[in-house]
């Protein structure tokens, strides 16, 4: 029978020459101090493993509240927040471009010093091109609320959106956008996706402009 090889005391690191393999201490006090110790371990590994036990319980429970309460919203909330979305992509992406109305670069105070998403045919109207990005573009606050610094004997801030589009675009693109369009029946998982799908585009968009 092959005798124990020497191994080092788990209590005092001193090497002994063990009478069985299973020993790990040097002498009995020894044995009974690493008893403890390793009791106290299994005490500590049991209370970290009920801690984690317990986080995922709550995280679950946190889960499923908000997945109830996102059911019990009404459609209205999520078709604000892809609206909301919507609108930080476009003005994002237009950030370097003038007004499209009036060709500001730089609102004065009469604009408040801030920059709307404008659509060129309003959602009122027309539902359908309500998430048509060639539909919406960086507008003054002014313009957007349809008192732009053009007067009414110059030309209607319609009119200048649609000089603005035509200028950038081309005439195809307008006449496009004043053609008549298939309305769209948008349902409460529809506005989740659109709300999802500009939020990424916006983040990526920033993401690019950092690097």
């Amino acid at each position: 029978m092959r005798k124990p090889a020497r191994r080092k005391c788990k209590v005092c690191n001193e090497w002994f020459l063990p009478q069985y393999d299973n020993i790990r201490w040097c002498c009995p006090a020894h044995g009974a101090i690493y008893a403890l110790e390793l009791r106290a371990k299994e005490k500590i590994k049991a209370e970290a493993k009920r801690i984690k036990a317990q986080k995922e319980a709550e995280k679950e429970g946190r889960q499923r509240r908000k997945k109830r309460l996102a059911e019990l919203r009404p459609a209205g909330y999520y078709k604000a927040q892809a609206q909301q979305a919507f609108n930080a992509y476009i003005r994002a992406r237009d950030a370097d471009l003038p007004c499209i109305s009036c060709g500001e670069t730089n609102p004065p105070d009469l604009h408040g010093g801030q920059w709307d998403c404008g659509h060129f045919k309003t959602v009122g109207a027309n539902p359908e091109l309500r998430f048509e990005e060639r539909n919406a573009h960086k507008q003054c606050k002014s313009c957007n609320a349809g008192a732009g610094k053009y007067t009414a004997k110059e030309a209607t801030v319609a009119q200048q959106y649609e000089a603005g589009l035509v200028a950038r675009y081309g005439q195809e693109y307008v006449d496009w956008l004043n053609a008549p369009h298939e309305m769209t029946n948008y349902r409460r998982d529809d506005f989740i996706r659109i709300r999802d799908e500009y939020r990424a585009k916006l983040k990526e968009l920033k993401r690019q402009e950092a690097a």
